[in-house]
């Protein structure tokens, strides 16, 4: 028998769910790299451990938004000579989300990425997760062509710095057929706070060692020092080292017998040991 073609697209469903969602403010949205999901069980320490992920299996998240802004993702109509309006697609959509406050770090590391197609999920102050079904069973997050972002890094003379995030949909057809979403159990916004860049530079001939942000230089030794002393030598990557301490009365990370050109450890093994939120760059 010949293969014969369907219409499913002219099927016309007009009920609502007898559970109507009362959808919350988008507060938070969690980035994949493409062509990647978050997992079909996403608990709260499942996802934490992610934004410490190596590789393609890391998630980055951002948080606080306070406002949203849709501009596009409309339906497209034109007309034939004279006769009537026919639709002939959907307009491009973006999505621009206003920060909580201006960040140098996030502002310069969107700009520096914003050639790097991602996925998206996002989320709202009711836990609840936004994506696409793609037809596994498993939330999908929607395609981005870009993920940029743009500031006002000074304040004014009536407002505050401020910062905004856009995210420009690859599809904003899929992104209105295919929307879905779950309800996650847990909060996911202070879960999603991401990894800080920092260095760890050398501060004297005795082995010892400051750990701070790489813009703006803020020392994060007294926070990490004790951390990194408890986890000891496990959280380099220098085999020689024999002993890690920390001097409270300097606030000094000493590491005995490091040799040239220490390095932490991946963030997925200083998550194991209890240190998050950081990883090292040159």
């Amino acid at each position: 028998m010949e293969k014969l073609r369907t219409c499913d697209n002219a099927q016309l469903f007009t009920g609502t769910s007898k559970c109507p969602i009362d959808f919350g403010k988008m507060v938070g949205v969690i980035i994949v790299a493409e062509g990647t999901k978050l997992p079909a069980e996403l608990t709260a320490e499942t996802l934490e451990e992610l934004v410490h992920a190596d590789g393609n299996s890391r998630v980055y998240g951002l948080y606080k938004f306070v406002e949203y802004a849709k501009n596009g993702g409309e339906a497209q109509t034109s007309t034939n000579g004279y006769g009537p309006e026919q639709p002939n697609g959907i307009s491009a959509r973006k999505d621009t989300y206003t920060m909580l406050r201006f960040s140098p770090e996030l502002h310069a590391s969107l700009t520096k990425t914003s050639h790097i197609p991602r996925g998206a999920y996002f989320f709202d102050e009711n836990n609840l997760l936004y994506g696409i079904n793609d037809g596994s069973g498993t939330l999908a997050p929607f395609p981005m062509a870009t993920i940029y972002s743009d500031a006002t890094p000074h304040p004014t003379s009536s407002a505050k710095s401020s910062m905004t995030v856009t995210f420009a949909f690859e599809d904003a057809k899929e992104a209105v057929e295919d929307f879905d979403f779950i309800n996650l159990d847990f909060k996911p916004g202070r879960l999603t706070l991401g990894l800080n860049a920092v260095k760890l530079v050398k501060s004297d001939d005795k082995g010892g060692y400051k750990i701070y942000e790489k813009l703006g230089k803020y020392d994060l030794t007294p926070i990490f020092g004790p951390l990194f002393a408890e986890a000891g030598a496990d959280a380099f990557q220098n085999k020689d080292i024999s002993a890690v301490t920390y001097d409270e009365n300097s606030g000094t990370l000493i590491l005995t017998d490091a040799g040239e050109d220490v390095k932490m450890a991946a963030p997925s093994v200083l998550y194991t040991k209890g240190i998050k939120g950081i990883q090292q760059v040159a």
